[in-house]
């Protein structure tokens, strides 16, 4: 699968998506400290951002240090989140639909992941593979990263019942980990993100995760 680099937003125009798209220094200096700031400072990380569905193995999708910020179980954005968190979430969730030109018709999860070594994310899909109008979005906050400490993101041909499928799966892409990155693309596709390395030592691999399985294009 191509992995295209884009410099700006674009409006989408048809789905599903045949490529992954890349946006580098998506949000100003400003806003992107910001958000990190709130991030950071976040009072609601748990490790129980489980993430379950059809994987063959049966195993959830993966089980990081996280926050939920909206579920579609509930339909609405948890008033229990810190007001800087949600205020600032929203206004991410706001300018993507605006700058992507879409409407969430069945906004499905928007949260926080947070990586540490050795913690890979399981393989996995965002969605069923009968929502053809989905959308899938990953910005990532951190705002210091050396390359060589890992936290690719990794995109797989299929998930594989009994195989490791990050060491034995058939990988199709692959994305840099790096600050203030926006990656867009169809939740359907398995995808899973490296652990940092002993490299990063005590820097997390920070991502802010927002998807919807059904959208309406803005054409």
């Amino acid at each position: 699968m191509e992995v295209c680099y884009i410099d700006q937003p674009f409006k989408v125009e048809s789905l599903p998506l045949k490529k992954i798209y890349v946006l580098d220094d998506w949000l100003s200096d400003e806003i992107h400290k910001k958000i990190w700031d709130i991030t950071t400072f976040q009072t609601n990380w748990k490790k129980t951002n489980q993430v379950r569905g059809n994987n063959p193995t049966g195993l959830p999708h993966h089980e990081l240090w996280g926050a939920a910020i909206y579920l579609d179980r509930d339909r609405e954005w948890d008033e229990g989140q810190p007001q800087q968190c949600l205020m600032w979430t929203k206004y991410l969730n706001d300018r993507l639909q605006t700058e992507f030109g879409f409407n969430w018709i069945d906004l499905q999860y928007i949260g926080l992941n947070s990586q540490t070594q050795e913690m890979h994310g399981t393989i996995h899909a965002d969605c069923h593979d009968d929502n053809t109008q989905n959308l899938s979005f990953l910005y990532y906050p951190n705002v210091h990263w050396e390359k060589h400490w890992g936290g690719k993101l990794r995109f797989f041909e299929e998930v594989i019942a009994g195989l490791d499928n990050r060491k034995d799966g058939k990988q199709i892409a692959e994305v840099d980990f790096k600050p203030n990155r926006l990656v867009i693309f169809d939740g359907r596709v398995p995808h899973g993100a490296d652990a940092p390395n002993k490299n990063a030592r005590y820097s997390d691999r920070r991502s802010y995760v927002m998807r919807g399985d059904t959208v309406e294009l803005c054409l």
